[in-house]
């Protein structure tokens, strides 16, 4: 049987449930929360979110990136993009022109008769 809790009942068995535990135990769970707290990096994550979960935020907040170093690897990732088709749609061209020169010339090799 599942019983549904609301977020305060929640919050009210844990805290009854911290009461049981000994002095160490609550430090050590203490200090590990804070080391926690310095380790959390507030930084704006790029993410598209509807517009109710920010209601604070610009749109554009929301779905540009935030940092040069995202704007950078978005440059890169379309350079690399843009050079591979390019290179692709080049070596198609070579190909097909050099099929169009053999047959164009008869100089086309016998395995292609042999089929």
């Amino acid at each position: 049987m599942i019983t549904k809790l609301s977020p305060n009942q929640i919050a009210q068995l844990l805290t009854q449930s911290t009461r049981q535990l000994d002095a160490s135990t609550l430090s050590s769970l203490v200090d590990a929360r804070q080391n926690a707290l310095k380790r959390q990096v507030r930084m704006p994550v790029f993410a598209f979110t509807p517009a109710s979960a920010h209601t604070s935020a610009r749109w554009t907040d929301r779905v540009t990136p935030h940092s040069t170093q995202q704007w950078i690897a978005i440059g890169l990732l379309v350079a690399a993009l843009v050079a591979a088709t390019s290179f692709w749609r080049h070596s198609q061209e070579q190909q097909i022109s050099e099929l169009d020169v053999a047959i164009l010339t008869d100089d086309l090799p016998i395995e292609v008769f042999v089929d």
